[in-house]
């Protein structure tokens, strides 16, 4: 504990690139939390026979687009509710490299037999990459996009039957709607990295440093001498005023 302890307060005093840094080592996830500032919500709609990842892509596009990179670079799914007619999605396998455990030591499940069904199209490193022509509700879209286009999304769906699948989202065609709502947070940037342990490029939070904080980062080292001059020149008209009396 304290360690972890010790790792915190070093964090809170560390610069944005000493932050990226501690991502990219062994520092524990919870410590590479940079502060964010006001999040704001966009909403917008998606009409029947519109890709979904295209559409989701360019709202977030826009977004940014409309937003200084000083200000913001991070766009996310508050929620969204909708139908689908036709979803492709890669199932889970934590990683992208070619190996036989779980990371916990057992065996995992790469191996096993998949009973969700759809149009096999293809694998990425043992994820299976399948498509259901077939009509959807949204249980859930959740993720994140970056300003230079990349994005990493999960979605979960119910069929007519209530059975339900899920995974990374790679793309899918609205049937009746699917209304959305973006937030985005002021003062963060999502980039990613690769990392070598799943094979993928991960996110990494960065904190913007703002103009208004590079101001005051420049004048802060000397606020103690400003503050001796003006008390000094206060206590000097005292006096004078004093002997005048």
């Amino acid at each position: 504990q304290t360690s972890k302890a010790a790792a915190l307060e070093g964090v809170s005093l560390a610069s944005p690139f000493q932050r990226i840094k501690m991502a990219e080592s062994n520092v524990p996830s919870l410590c590479v939390v940079p502060p964010s500032g006001p999040v704001r919500a966009h909403a917008l709609r998606l009409h029947p026979g519109e890709p979904l990842m295209e559409s989701l892509r360019n709202a977030a596009d826009v977004i940014l687009a409309r937003t200084s990179p000083a200000k913001c670079s991070s766009v996310f799914v508050m929620t969204a509710v909708g139908s689908l007619k036709d979803a492709t999605l890669r199932l889970a396998n934590a990683s992208k490299k070619d190996v036989d455990t779980d990371g916990r030591g057992g065996k995992g499940t790469a191996d096993a037999k998949s009973t969700t069904g759809g149009e096999m199209l293809g694998k990425v490193g043992r994820n299976d990459i399948r498509r259901w022509e077939q009509r959807f509700e949204i249980v859930s879209l959740v993720g994140t996009f970056s300003r230079d286009g990349s994005c990493h999304l999960h979605m979960s769906l119910s069929d007519a039957d209530g059975r339900t699948i899920g995974g990374h989202l790679i793309d899918g065609v609205v049937f009746t709607t699917v209304e959305v709502v973006l937030g985005t947070a002021d003062g963060i940037e999502f980039r990613r990295s690769h990392d070598d342990e799943t094979g993928y490029k991960e996110l990494v939070p960065w904190q913007i440093q703002s103009e208004d904080e590079s101001w005051l980062k420049m004048f802060r080292p000397n606020m103690s001498i400003v503050f001796s001059v003006v008390l000094g020149i206060s206590i000097g008209m005292a006096l004078s005023s004093r002997k005048q009396l």
